[in-house]
């Protein structure tokens, strides 16, 4: 009897990367004939709700809990899981595996961990977390299963995939507000974490000033939240960078704190992208990459963890130096500005229009590769 599933992870409609590949995940195993729920650590609070996948199956999604991770919840999610579906339950988890503290996780019987790795080496909370018996760990990037086999640790590759809605698409000027003779500099990121931020704002915005300086045509859109209490005043921060006011933008708000951005109205705007600033401290994959590259946009990007096996060769990547990290006990990577400063003027001074080479590398990581290889690892995990 095949086992029950459930994705522990953010509600599947939530803006954010692990939303997105949760809803991936539990269209697909749905279609496959799993019993599928979610497990939610962000999205959904008080009771559980329904959620309708892509083939029309309505599938439970259970709450969050008091815990920060909802750890209070997690195995008992699970249990209440097998005891609806009279299978046995694999959890399969799908953030950062360091936050999984809760000593009953021991007791269930499989659980599979997507595990983003975006440290060198594999910080030893990761470690031990992969390490256990009852735990298959997946690494979704080449990086981070070179990490883990360093660590003596074995595991599965399956990448993160990008979906068909993702392809050259016009319209995404007048969605930005930008004219057809501007020089549009994109980015994608999460506004989380303070200290530091892993997706390096300060210095792409020091970057993008000093390339601002040199070319009054060049604007930047930046498709995230400008002040979030999980992370920093992205506008205050562009003022002291010296930015210049009108030429750095991001979504309506309201908007984008509500979902309303689609992932067609995101693929216009990553085809009318000329370059995606997506520069950080670490990867475990690093979706926007794939999905901007897919609209056939050229990249600039950290010369570490997952970033270089993701980009097209026309693509740019930065070099920085090595960053200890005193919380997860491992080295992470601080990017150098001058070098993102040269690789914005080679975007400038290269060929306008949309890149075929990273078209063709983004083609690698279509849905269809690689979901059929969860159906495989899940039928035997038991």
């Amino acid at each position: 009897m095949r086992p029950a599933i459930q994705i522990w992870s953010n509600f599947p409609l939530a803006p954010t990367g692990y939303g997105q590949q949760t809803r991936v995940l539990a269209d697909w195993l749905t279609a496959e004939g799993f019993e599928v729920s979610i497990s939610s650590n962000y999205g959904v609070q008080a009771a559980v709700q329904p959620y309708t996948t892509a083939s029309g199956k309505v599938i439970p999604q259970y709450p969050m809990g008091y815990d920060g991770y909802s750890q209070d919840v997690i195995v008992s999610h699970a249990n209440h899981w097998s005891e609806q579906t009279g299978r046995q339950t694999v959890l399969l988890t799908l953030f950062d595996t360091w936050v999984l503290k809760n000593d009953r996780l021991a007791e269930l019987p499989a659980i599979v961990s997507w595990v983003p790795i975006d440290h060198t080496p594999v910080p030893p909370a990761v470690a031990r977390w992969c390490g256990q018996p009852n735990v298959t760990p997946v690494a979704m990037a080449e990086f981070g299963k070179q990490q883990l086999d360093n660590a003596g640790i074995q595991s599965v590759f399956i990448p993160h995939t990008v979906s068909e809605e993702f392809s050259r698409r016009p319209g995404g000027g007048e969605l930005m507000g930008f004219t057809d003779d501007q020089f549009v500099v994109m980015m994608n990121a999460a506004n989380k974490g303070s200290t530091p931020t892993r997706k390096a704002w300060s210095e792409n915005f020091l970057a993008l000033s000093m390339f601002m300086a040199k070319h009054e045509d060049v604007v930047a859109y930046i498709h995230t939240e400008a002040r979030c209490p999980a992370g920093i005043d992205l506008t205050m921060l562009a003022k002291a960078a010296g930015i210049p006011k009108g030429r750095l933008v991001f979504p309506d708000q309201y908007a984008y704190r509500i979902g309303m951005f689609s992932n067609e109205m995101l693929a216009k705007m990553y085809s009318r992208a000329n370059v995606m600033l997506a520069v950080s401290m670490g990867e475990g994959f690093g979706i926007p990459t794939v999905e901007a590259q897919a609209c056939g946009a050229r990249i600039i990007g950290s010369n570490a963890t997952a970033t270089p096996e993701l980009v097209s060769k026309d693509s740019w990547l930065v070099d920085g130096q090595p960053e200890w990290d005193p919380a997860q006990l491992s080295f992470w990577f601080r990017p150098h500005i001058h070098p993102i400063v040269s690789a914005l003027e080679e975007a400038y001074q290269a060929k306008r229009g949309q890149s075929p080479q990273a078209i063709s590398k983004a083609e690698q990581y279509r849905e269809k590769h690689w979901l059929p290889k969860w159906g495989e690892l899940l039928e035997k995990v038991l």
